[in-house]
C-alpha cells in the first residue's frame, strides 16, 4: 500500500495551489494531490474530494445545485480542503484506480494519510451533504484511521486524550460508547467533569444503567433535558432486555425507573407497562395477559376521555398502548374470556380516536369470537378509513384480503 502511494505521488505533477472560485459555494483548490495531502495534515482538516466525469448528469447537477449553495460553501470552505478532479483524466484516473471507484459522482472525506473516512456515492442534495459535513468537520482533527484507533485501544492505550478521540470516531459510526465513556470519565479531573463539553459528551454517548456516566446523569435528574436523556437510556435497555430475553436486565430497568420517578404511582404505571411490553417481546403469553389486564384496568380504561381532547400526542400514545395489546391478544389467544378483554381494550382505543388500524383489530377479534356479520361491517369501515387516511397500497391490500376471507 505504501509503495502504491509513493508511485501515485511520483506521477502526480507538481504545481502551486490556487482556488477555483464557485461564486458563494465551494472553493476548489488546485495543485498536486500531494500538496493537498500536506495541506490537510498541516491544517488538521479532512480533504473533501469530488471525482466526476464530463458526461455524468448527476455530476453536473451537483455542480449547478449543490456546490454553488452558500451554506455548503460556508461549511466546506471553513472546515475542509476541497479538491475536485475528473476521474477520466490525468491523476484523476490514478486516484480512481487507487481508491477502487466504480461510479460517478463519488465524493470522499479523506485524511492526510490517505485514509477514507467516508465515501458518498451518487447525487447528494444540499441537506444530505451538509448533514455529512457536520459529522465530518471534527474528524480531521483526529489522527489515524478508524482501524488504527481501534487497534491502539485493543492494545491497551487508555490516556484521556486518546479515549476522547476514540469516542468521537465511534460516535460518528453510531457505535455504543457506554463502557469507553466510563473509562474516559475516570481519567479526567473533577473540573473537567463539570464542564459543558463533558456534559454534552455524556448526553450523546451514555447508554448503560450504571457507571460514572449514569451516576452523573442521575445526580442532575431534576433537570428536564437530563431527565429525558435518562428516560431514553432506560427505554433503550428495556428493548435490549426484550431482544436478549434478559430478565436480569429487565429487573435493573424497573429498579432504575423507580429511582427516577417522582411518585410510586408514576413508577408503578411505567414499570407495569414495561413488564407487559417485555412479555410481548419475549412471547410469554400468560404473563403478558395477567400484566396487561392489570395495567389496562388500573391505568388506562379509567382514563377520562376529556383528558385527550386537546392533546393529540397523548391521545396517540394511549391509542397505541391499547391497540398493541389488543393485537397481541388476537394473534396469540383463542379463549373467549381473553378475546373479550381484547375487544374491551380496542373499543376504548376507538373511543379515544377512531382509526383504520384499531378498527382492523376490532374486526379480527369479532371474527375470531364468531360474530362474522359485525366483523365484516367493521372491516369495511377500516378499509374506508384507510383510504381516507391515504394509507399505502400494501396496507390497503392487507385489509382487502382480510375482508375477502371473512366474506367466504
Amino acid at each position: 500500500m505504501v509503495l502504491k502511494r509513493l508511485f501515485l505521488i511520483i506521477i502526480i505533477s507538481f504545481s502551486s495551489s490556487a482556488f477555483i472560485s464557485n461564486a458563494q459555494g465551494i472553493q476548489w483548490q488546485t495543485g498536486s494531490f500531494e500538496s493537498i495531502l500536506n495541506k490537510a495534515k498541516a491544517q488538521k482538516k479532512l480533504i473533501y474530494v469530488d471525482i466526476y466525469t464530463t458526461w455524468c448528469t448527476p455530476c453536473k447537477q451537483m455542480d449547478a445545485e449543490v456546490f454553488t449553495n452558500a451554506n455548503v460553501g460556508k461549511i466546506f470552505n471553513e472546515n475542509f480542503i476541497n479538491f475536485k478532479i475528473d476521474g477520466e483524466k490525468g491523476e484523476g484516473k490514478d486516484l480512481v484506480e487507487y481508491f477502487e471507484l466504480d461510479s460517478y459522482p463519488t465524493s470522499m472525506f479523506i485524511d492526510g494519510e490517505w485514509n477514507v473516512i467516508q465515501k458518498l456515492e451518487g447525487f447528494r442534495p444540499v441537506d444530505r451533504l451538509l448533514e455529512a459535513a457536520e459529522k465530518m468537520k471534527e474528524r480531521g482533527k483526529i489522527s489515524g484511521s478508524d482501524d488504527e484507533l481501534e487497534q491502539a485501544y485493543l492494545k491497551g492505550k487508555r490516556d484521556a486524550s486518546f479515549l476522547l478521540e476514540y469516542i468521537k470516531v465511534r460516535q460518528l459510526q453510531k457505535m455504543d460508547n457506554g463502557a469507553i465513556l466510563d473509562e474516559y470519565l475516570g481519567k479526567i479531573s473533577p473540573e473537567q467533569l463539570k464542564s459543558e463539553t463533558t456534559l454534552k459528551l455524556i448526553t450523546e454517548n451514555a447508554s448503560q444503567l450504571r457507571g460514572r456516566a449514569f451516576d452523573y446523569l442521575m445526580s442532575r435528574k431534576n433537570e428536564p433535558i437530563i431527565e429525558r436523556k435518562i428516560k431514553g437510556i432506560i427505554s433503550q435497555n428495556l428493548t435490549k432486555a426484550g431482544n436478549q430475553k434478559n430478565e436480569k436486565l429487565l429487573t435493573e430497568v424497573l429498579t432504575t425507573n423507580g429511582r427516577l420517578s417522582k411518585t410510586f404511582t408514576e413508577a408503578n404505571e411505567w414499570n407495569t407497562e414495561a413488564k407487559m411490553n417485555y412479555f410481548m417481546l419475549t412471547n410469554q403469553s400468560d404473563k403478558f395477559f395477567t400484566t396487561a389486564d392489570f395495567f389496562m384496568e388500573t391505568y388506562v380504561l379509567k382514563k377520562d376521555l376529556s383528558t385527550f381532547k386537546n392533546l393529540p400526542e397523548l391521545r396517540e400514545v394511549y391509542v397505541q398502548k391499547l391497540r398493541k395489546a389488543s393485537k397481541f391478544v388476537v394473534e396469540h389467544f383463542t379463549e373467549r374470556e381473553k378475546l373479550e378483554k381484547g375487544v374491551l381494550w380496542v373499543k376504548k382505543s376507538i373511543e379515544i380516536e377512531e382509526k383504520s388500524t384499531n378498527n382492523e383489530i376490532y374486526s379480527r377479534l369479532l371474527f375470531t369470537l364468531g360474530n362474522k356479520i359485525e366483523a365484516i361491517r367493521i372491516m369495511d369501515k377500516a378499509l374506508l378509513l384507510a383510504k381516507q387516511e391515504k394509507a399505502d397500497k400494501g396496507y390497503l391490500d392487507i385489509l382487502t384480503n382480510e375482508l375477502m376471507k371473512m366474506k367466504r
